[in-house]
Formats: structure tokens, sequence, C-alpha cells
């Protein structure tokens, strides 16, 4: 195996050399660019006059002048209108503006970068350095080590080099190289930072205009975890609650919010019928996301979904992991934390570039009693406060306007339905002896009995079980059929059943890390196993009993103790 040279700072590359580089090492090419390709055309334009001009100085100096005679010559001709119209042209693209010939010290410069072996390429204005004809062989594992999900920093880089694989370089050469080299391989690069995050943030992107979009055609939704304690409804402990906002895309302005535990279907379907009854109009286009709260069968369904009973004729999905798709609402909700929720009640305000010692000294008085946390009451007042005063900034993309005034430009669309019939959920059920079964609730009316054996829509509310509406899949109505029976002695609401299911599950998770720890500490004995163990070693005391058909006592075992593995018995 050829080894390399121990000073190998300017050896050039040989692919014969055993340097398991990665495809990132290709780049070694960018670095030896060249600069001429590079330059624009008017600075090529200006390199080519510059040499012009050294070229025929030169030839003056060739007469026997020294080089300032023959500068001062050149000058001189060209006052006076002698010179060939090439050089004169060359002289003027030499000049700065205004000018028709260079001043003596430019030329002198550009005279010394020829006679010192330089060309049209470092004759470029404002070029820097010179080209790089041999590259360093450190170049390439360079780029291996420092292209790492690791991050790795330069020192650590050039330790490796020097330390491990024997090269000779500074720390200054390699963070000078590694600083140096395209952005697509430097600190941000996608090896470094993820292919994700780097289109994210680094890649070009085109900017969206929404001029040609009319207020009221898309409303665009997310939701957004608050960064600030209130005391919860229920509890009143602390909680942080999860706001789910629509903002219409043209004028960016708040159709609607709601605060709730969580982003979940329940949420999103209240939000979206206030948001078409509060403003009378259904958008013809809804952008959200992907979350489980928008994309259900409850919602997207073509035939009990809410977005086909309520008339939207499109749901539009964001791709998943690209949050510039919303990004409306994501700046939205920049906004309402850095000039809302920061200012409102500093004290609560818990996001990540909050003090962590004052935040963890309010949590300790609140859980001591001694600090009242603020109501959702008072924050939604202040909440739609602030929303009054943020509609009175000017549009971003029309500064003669603000977002209040664009948004009363809109043509409502009334929704079919008032905001009850809007929150209420459909399934499709199967008529049977003039009823409909949901769950545990039995719904009768005696124009269900011609529907027998048929597939009917029933719209229920979660809150109300007294009535439902019954409708056929097309859509019409049938009857409003009331609530008859129920297997609970004590009725209760689907949204409580919900409730006391999710507790339930909570409780069922709980319980399973409790027998986790519980185990990894010794403390939980496995009834089953430890009966198992005394059937394989202790076999006779189970013969033994079993020969006292008499009796009908228990086998009473201490498993807690050791017991004896050879079998052997001393009483």
């Amino acid at each position: 195996m050829a080894m390399r040279s121990s000073n190998a700072l300017m050896q050039p590359l040989d692919p014969s050399l055993p340097l398991a580089l990665r495809p990132t090492a290709s780049v070694i090419a960018l670095r030896q660019r060249d600069p001429w390709r590079e330059a624009s055309d008017a600075q090529r334009t200006v390199a080519v006059a510059r040499h012009d001009v050294v070229t025929y100085v030169l030839q003056i100096e060739q007469t026997g002048l020294s080089a300032s005679r023959a500068i001062e010559l050149m000058l001189s001709r060209a006052e006076l209108g002698q010179l060939h119209p090439h050089m004169a042209l060359a002289l003027k693209a030499c000049a700065k503006a205004g000018r028709n010939t260079p001043t003596r010290n430019p030329i002198f410069e550009w005279r010394k970068v020829v006679l010192d072996g330089g060309g049209r390429t470092e004759l470029i204005e404002a070029h820097k350095g010179k080209v790089i004809n041999a590259a360093p062989a450190w170049w390439g594992p360079a780029l291996e080590y420092f292209n790492n999900p690791s991050k790795p920093d330069y020192a650590a880089v050039w330790r490796r080099l020097a330390e491990v694989d024997g090269f000779a370089c500074t720390y200054e050469q390699v963070r000078g190289y590694l600083s140096s080299v395209p952005a697509m391989l430097g600190r941000n690069s996608p090896a470094r930072i993820g292919r994700n995050l780097y289109r994210l943030t680094e890649k070009a992107y085109i900017k969206r205009s929404t001029q040609n979009a009319l207020p009221g055609d898309v409303y665009v939704a997310d939701g957004y975890r608050a960064d600030v304690y209130l005391a919860h409804p229920v509890t009143g402990k602390l909680w942080r609650p999860e706001l789910t906002a629509a903002l219409d895309m043209c004028s960016r302005y708040p159709v609607g919010w709601r605060a709730d535990e969580h982003e979940g279907t329940y949420a999103v379907q209240n939000m979206w019928a206030e948001c078409f009854t509060r403003h009378n109009h259904v958008p013809a286009f809804l952008y959200v996301d992907n979350g489980s709260g928008y994309k259900n069968k409850l919602m997207s369904d073509d035939v009990v979904g809410f977005y086909t009973r309520a008339g939207v004729q499109q749901v539009i999905n964001a791709i998943p992991g690209n949050p510039h798709g919303k990004g409306w609402v994501e700046r939205f909700f920049r906004k309402v934390k850095d000039d809302f929720l920061k200012l409102w009640m500093p004290q609560f305000y818990c996001g990540t570039d909050a003090s962590p010692e004052a935040l963890s000294h309010v949590v300790a008085e609140v859980r001591a009693g001694r600090m009242r946390l603020p109501t959702l009451q008072e924050f939604s007042d202040a909440f739609n406060e602030w929303l009054g005063r943020y509609v009175q900034r000017a549009h971003p993309e029309d500064a003669s306007q603000t977002i209040a005034q664009v948004w009363a430009g809109l043509v409502p669309l009334p929704p079919a339905a008032d905001v009850s019939e809007l929150k209420r959920q459909a399934a499709v059920l199967t008529v049977r002896r003039g009823m409909l079964a949901h769950g545990k609730r039995m719904y009768r009316h005696p124009d269900l009995l011609a529907f027998n054996g048929q597939k009917l829509l029933l719209e229920y509310d979660l809150l109300d079980n007294s009535v439902a509406v019954v409708r056929t899949e097309a859509g019409r109505w049938v009857c409003d059929a009331h609530y008859v029976n129920t297997i609970d002695a004590i009725d209760k609401s689907r949204l409580d059943e919900k409730r006391q299911l999710r507790a339930a599950d909570a409780v069922k998770r709980l319980q399973q890390k409790m027998d986790e720890q519980q185990a990894r500490a010794g403390h939980l004995i496995d009834v089953d196993a430890q009966a198992q163990g005394v059937i394989d070693h202790m076999p006779t005391l189970l013969i033994d009993h079993a020969q006292v058909s008499a009796s009908d006592e228990d086998i009473t075992l201490d498993l807690t103790e050791s017991f004896n593995t050879t079998g052997d018995n001393d009483d």
C-alpha cells in the first residue's frame, strides 16, 4: 500500500492513494475553479484592456526607456490623440468613470502582475489570490470529517487530520479551507443539518403572492400549543391551551379561533362551524395540514364528512414536513407569541426563550397556592382585544390598506345550515325494526319502518342525546328521530363518554409505567412465573398434596422467600 508523504501539505491528489472519500470530496474541483469563467463580461473586458495597456508599455520599454518614462509617454500620446483608436479605447476601459485614462500607480501595479507571471485572469477586477493548481491531500479527508451529522468543529477536524492521519497542516489552514468551500459543503450543509432543514432554510424558494385571490376564497388553519400557563377550566391546575386558528389567505384576517385541550376532530369541527356561521360565508377551499384533527372520516368522508355537508368545494392538505406551505398562519402564530403572549401576563409566559429561573419560581408559587393563574375567560377577552388591534395593521402585500379593509371586500356565500347543525357529527347506519342504533344509543321514529334494511345518515350532537336528524345518503331529510333507550342506567353525553375513555387510557398508560418501574426495582412479583417455578423445582410438594384426597385446603406459599431448587425436603 502506498504511504503518504510526511509533508503532504502541498502534494497533489493521487487517485491510487487510499483516501476513502465520500462523494463530497469531489468538490475539490470547485476550489480549483476558473476565475476567468466565473467573471462577468464587464470584468473580462476590463482585464483584457489592462493587459493590452501593459503590453503597450512593455513594447515602449524595449526601446530603452524606463518603465516610468514609458508610462508617461503613453499617457502623453493619449492626451494628444496620437494613440491608435484600439489603445485609446483600452485606456478608457481601464480608467475610472468620467476619465479617459488611468493614473500612473494602477498601471505600475498591472505591470508588476504581468512581470510576475500573471495574465488576464490575475488582472480581473476585485480578483483575490491566485488559481490553485495543486490541491493539498488533506482537503478530501477534511471535507469528509466536517460533513457529518455530529457537526464537528474546525478544531476537531484539524486534530483528526494532524494526530490520526499525520497531515502537516495548521489549524488556520483547515479553518480557512472549510470556511471557503461552497455553502452546500460548509457549516450548514445538508450532511450536517439534514436535507429537509437545508431545503427549508438554505435553498432558494419562490415567494408566493395572493394578489389574484379574493377575500373568502381560501381559509388556512393550523394548531398551536400556546406558550402561556392558564388555569384548567375543570381542575384549575397549570394548563397550556391548544389554539386552533383560521385565517383568510387573501386578507390575513383571523376568521376564528378556539382554545381546547388538544387539536382533535371535535375542536376542529367546532372551529370551522363557528367560522362559517360568524361571517355567514363558506370558502371554496380549505388549506390545512395532515393532522388527525383535519383528515379523518368524520371530516373528510364523501358522505358523512363535515367538509361535504358544509359545502366546502376542496380541501388542500399541506405537504408533511413543510411548514412553509402554511406560512401565513405560522407567521400569525409567531406574532401572537411575540406581540401578545410575551406582554399580556409576562410572568405566565412559558416559551422556550423564557427565563427558566423565573418560570420555575412562578410554577412553585402557583402549586403552593400563593399565585393565581389567569382563567380561560380572561385570556379570551384579552386575546380578542389584541385581535381587534391586529386587523388594523397594514396588509403585508398592500401597505395602502389594512387587513380589515381588505377583508371588508368579502362577498359572502352563506352556509346551508346553522351553527348547531354544522357542529353535528354523522354516521351511516342500517335501519332495523324501525330504529337506528349508534353505539349504546337507540333512536326511533315511525317513518323509519319504511326504511328497514336500508342505510340512512344519522346526524347527532355530542352534547345532546335527545334527538338526531335522519337523512338519506343523498342528503334528503327523512325525520327527527328521538332517543328511546340506553344500556347505561345513568345517561351521559357522547362528549362525557369520550372524556372518560381518554381518562381510562391515560390511567392504563400510567399503570404500565408504574409496573415497569416496580419491576426494574425488583418490587413487582409475577405470580404466574413464580407458580411455574414451584411446579418445575418442587413437584413433590404438589404430589403430596394431591394424595390427601379428603382435604380441600389451598396450597399456601411465601413467594417472597427463596425455595430449594434441588427438590430435597428436610421436613
